[in-house]
């Protein structure tokens, strides 16, 4: 299953910035309506009519982040209703804090969200810090332990605050720079920046 994972993010009522986001680097990502959320332009790129999708949304015990999950779920059902697509929302609730055991539960949490067979997305531009670095821990856990995962698009969305211009970029990349430095310290290869330097070219 095709599965959407996202932060609510934490700026107060009047403050999360709307408009239209311009794909930087993937034309997948291009999407003309005005939304303040990264992961819409992401739903409409890769998903189609009659298809069945899961949202998973972390939501933190703070009530910005409740405000901006009732946007987030009115722009879904929205795009829901013009694409003719079907969704199921999973809430994954944490406490409103930066204590580790919070960012470990949280990890705990999104990983039992992933099965075999998943193609994940991802944004990463709300949350605290720590959350878009346990978003990536569980996509690696997903791709790395589960059978049959694949990771379909990393994305982070920008404001140009000299211009307010915003962008949504994809960073999948990343993530598979990521594994190839595993892999190549796993296999003792040669030379690794070398192979990582002709990677980037």
């Amino acid at each position: 299953m095709k599965k959407f994972i996202m932060t609510s993010p934490y700026q107060p009522q009047g403050r999360l910035g709307k408009g239209i986001y311009k794909a930087a680097d993937n034309q997948l990502l291009s999407y003309e309506e005005p939304t303040s959320f990264p992961i819409i332009a992401t739903i409409n790129g890769y998903v189609e009519k009659d298809e069945e999708i899961e949202i998973i949304t972390i939501v933190s015990d703070y009530e910005n982040a409740e405000y901006n999950y009732g946007l987030l779920k009115e722009e879904i059902d929205a795009l829901s209703q013009k694409k003719g697509f079907r969704y199921t929302l999973k809430e994954v609730r944490v406490p409103y804090n930066n204590a580790i055991d919070t960012e470990l539960d949280l990890f705990s949490k999104l990983i039992d969200c992933t099965a075999d067979n998943d193609t994940l997305y991802a944004c990463i531009t709300y949350g605290s810090k720590p959350f878009p670095l346990i978003q990536i821990m569980a996509l690696n856990y997903a791709y790395r332990i589960k059978k049959n995962v694949s990771i379909g698009c990393i994305v982070y969305g920008a404001m140009n605050h000299n211009n307010g211009a915003m962008e949504v970029y994809d960073i999948t990349s990343l993530l598979y720079i990521d594994e190839a430095v595993r892999l190549m310290a796993e296999q003792k290869i040669e030379n690794p920046t070398n192979i990582i330097k002709n990677l980037l070219k």
